[in-house]
């Protein structure tokens, strides 16, 4: 069986970064025996929207039902025996709640990870420029600004302002207390 790696955190954290280079190093342990999976696959919350031709809406309700076709995919891919990491803001707590029974209903290993981020460093970073337009009034739900989040309660927490390779090294290392 798989695994499913959920790396979550408001935009801006280094999601997309820190699970890129996660999968790297996941491939090479996956090269050399180490890590037991058909492979690794990495799927992005944002690729999401564009698969689904920006189907959903930005609601609350329509967030938790995007989410639940994200961990649907991804249960899917890890009962064919890959590793799946996703990247995704999440938002909510019964997204989270939803993730882990699905999960748990189907056997599989679920480990969520959350990268928190201090929101002057978020808006900084910014590259998407979310908040500069949510905070001039030239966008609406924006996670952080004007839609409420829910902080996961995480398997692993993260500081958003370490770098990527201290945040690897700790997820790897969490992992490897997992297998013990």
């Amino acid at each position: 069986m798989g695994q499913i790696i959920w790396i979550n955190g408001l935009a801006g954290a280094g999601k997309t970064t820190t699970a890129k280079a996660l999968c790297a190093k996941l491939e090479e342990l996956h090269a050399k025996g180490e890590l037991k999976s058909k492979g690794v696959i990495y799927t992005d919350g944002d690729d999401f929207r564009e698969v689904f031709e920006h189907s959903f809406g930005y609601s609350k309700e329509a967030r938790i039902n995007l989410t639940r076709k994200k961990i649907a995919l991804c249960v899917a891919l890890a009962k064919q025996g890959f590793c799946v990491v996703h990247t995704a803001i999440s938002l909510f707590n019964e997204c989270y709640q939803h993730n882990r029974e699905v999960c748990q209903k189907n056997h599989l290993k679920y480990i969520e990870i959350y990268i928190k981020c201090p929101t002057e460093v978020l808006e900084k970073r910014d590259q998407k420029g979310l908040y500069s337009k949510a905070k001039a009034g030239l966008q609406k739900d924006v996670v952080g600004v004007d839609i409420t989040f829910d902080e996961p309660k995480a398997h692993l927490v993260l500081d958003g302002t370490n770098s990527t390779e201290t945040n690897v090294a700790n997820i790897l290392e969490f992992l490897i207390t997992l297998k013990n």
